[in-house]
């Protein structure tokens, strides 16, 4: 191997010193022809390029493979892992393997791995060198183009940086100058929603103390009436004497029915207002709307349904305004104070509702420029142009979706919603470019299998274009995307070939 990089550091000079004595070897390049020189004192030996053997010179390209590189036959087919160079002239020269080399196949456009005669190779070079050069004029002209319009949506993404960039300082004073203001309000609100709270409780006081008040008055009413021996309890035999008890309708009431609400012995006032007298109230209204329900049934019979609900419901209020129904249940209006308060507590929460909302508007404009200020959108910041656009190809059946920066989607065509095929992760290099791909993943769960995700190759196009869809293996999708955004100047690309 030293042997070799030995030689491979002299080719310069001696390419450069004695060109025109240097010996042609077929299947070699002229810039290779300095390794493939007979050496030693009687310059009749050849070292394999790996430098691990030295034989007679005579022994190149003899068709038989010497070297465990296969250098020593780069013009026969001996060595299997053997190099054939075409020389390819009018086009561009290029290698192919040796074991093609008089295989009765043309394989170079000159014809010159068929040397032996079996079989005759017109030489195609000019022509396909026409026709090359005419692509890569036409590749260079769309990459002029492309790159022409790079520079125009680089200067357009720089200046929209820029100009969120130069709006940050502005936003974060303003912000500062507002959040005096938006303490004072905040304070003001806290103070107006404090006063209403307390007035609100207040009112909700008195008005339970009321309705307490009420209650206790209803059920001793009741106690009085259902104590029949004026004892100050109340016991099983008098509960049987409400009919609205007999929940099974079989005209009496029985032990069991009524000691579902006394399931002692007895009860005094303070046990009946506390355990018996609420359940006994709601029972009383449910049984007196299951009569109203059935004088009503009776009443539609008789084809006078209207004026009987009329009456009924008149009725009803009466009977649930007597009883402690609905009506008691309805907390009264608050008083004028109070709805003051309320107003004052809204108008309050409104202040600072509008001045906070302007705050966290500009802590969100702050947070957008920086964020996209350090996005990568490549080194000339182009590729802002096509942030929030989307591009679409349909293939048979589907419409895929292609939106940089977001999310690609698979969809049947003509449907609204389609299936996530990942959302942007990541670039990916490629040598020294470092927008080459893009990785896209996370996409909907594919099934009993992974989840989607689509690898985007970038390449240099006129215009904005999907170009390609396919799915080379389960949920892995690739897309091909031409933009005049992956065009780079065409005239540092040829002085970097020339070089």
């Amino acid at each position: 191997m030293l042997h070799r990089l030995l030689l491979v550091a002299v080719i310069p000079f001696v390419f450069g010193t004695q060109q025109t004595e240097l010996k042609e070897v077929r299947g070699v390049p002229r810039s290779q022809l300095p390794l493939f020189q007979p050496t030693g004192r009687e310059l009749n030996h050849f070292t394999c390029l790996d430098g691990t053997r030295t034989i007679l010179y005579s022994q190149l390209n003899d068709d038989y493979c010497d070297c465990l590189d296969g250098s020593d036959e780069p013009g026969t087919s001996a060595c299997q892992n053997g190099q054939f160079f075409c020389r390819n002239e009018g086009h561009t020269g290029d290698f192919v393997p040796s074991d093609r080399v008089n295989d009765g196949i043309c394989d170079c456009c000159d014809g010159s791995d068929e040397y032996n005669g079996g079989v005759s190779c017109a030489n195609i070079c000019e022509e396909l060198g026409r026709a090359a050069k005419i692509e890569r004029e036409r590749i260079e002209a769309v990459a002029r183009r492309g790159y022409a319009k790079r520079k125009e949506l680089s200067r357009e993404g720089l200046e929209l940086r820029d100009e969120k960039l130069r709006n940050v300082e502005p936003l974060k004073q303003e912000k500062i100058a507002l959040e005096p203001e938006l303490k004072t309000l905040e304070e003001a609100k806290k103070a107006a929603e404090e006063l209403e709270r307390k007035l609100q409780d207040e009112h909700s006081k008195k008005w339970m103390e009321t309705v307490e008040e009420k209650k206790k008055l209803k059920s001793a009413q009741l106690f009085m009436e259902l104590d029949k021996n004026e004892d100050q309890k109340i016991t099983l035999d008098e509960l049987k004497m409400l009919k609205y008890l007999d929940t099974n309708n079989d005209a009496q009431v029985s032990d069991d029915e009524a000691m579902i609400y006394l399931p002692i012995n007895e009860a005094d006032y303070e046990y009946f207002h506390s355990n018996m007298y609420s359940r006994l109230n709601g029972q009383k209204i449910t049984y007196d709307r299951d009569r109203d329900l059935e004088k009503d049934l009776e009443a539609e019979k008789n084809d006078d349904l209207i004026a009987d609900e009329d009456r009924h419901d008149e009725e009803k209020e009466e009977e649930h305004n007597e009883d402690g129904g609905e009506d008691d249940e309805k907390m009264p209006p608050y008083p004028p104070e109070t709805q003051a308060a309320s107003e004052a507590a809204v108008e309050a929460r409104k202040k600072f509702d509008e001045l906070n909302d302007k705050v966290r508007d500009i802590d969100n404009k702050i947070r957008e420029a920086e964020e996209f200020a350090t996005a990568d959108y490549g080194e000339d910041f182009a590729w802002v142009a096509v942030k929030g656009k989307c591009f679409e190809r349909n293939v048979q059946q589907y419409t895929y979706t292609f939106c940089p920066f977001g999310n690609n989607e698979q969809k049947d065509t003509g449907a609204y919603g389609g299936t996530s095929l990942g959302r942007f992760k990541e670039w990916v290099t490629i040598g020294s470019n470092k927008y080459a791909k893009q990785m896209y993943t996370d996409g909907q769960q594919c099934w009993n299998g992974p989840k989607r995700s689509t690898e985007v190759v970038i390449e240099c196009g006129e215009d904005h274009d999907l170009a390609e869809v396919t799915e080379p293996a389960k949920c892995e999708y690739h897309y091909v995307f031409r933009t005049p955004l992956a065009c780079d100047d065409p005239d540092k690309a040829s002085k970097h070939e020339e070089l």
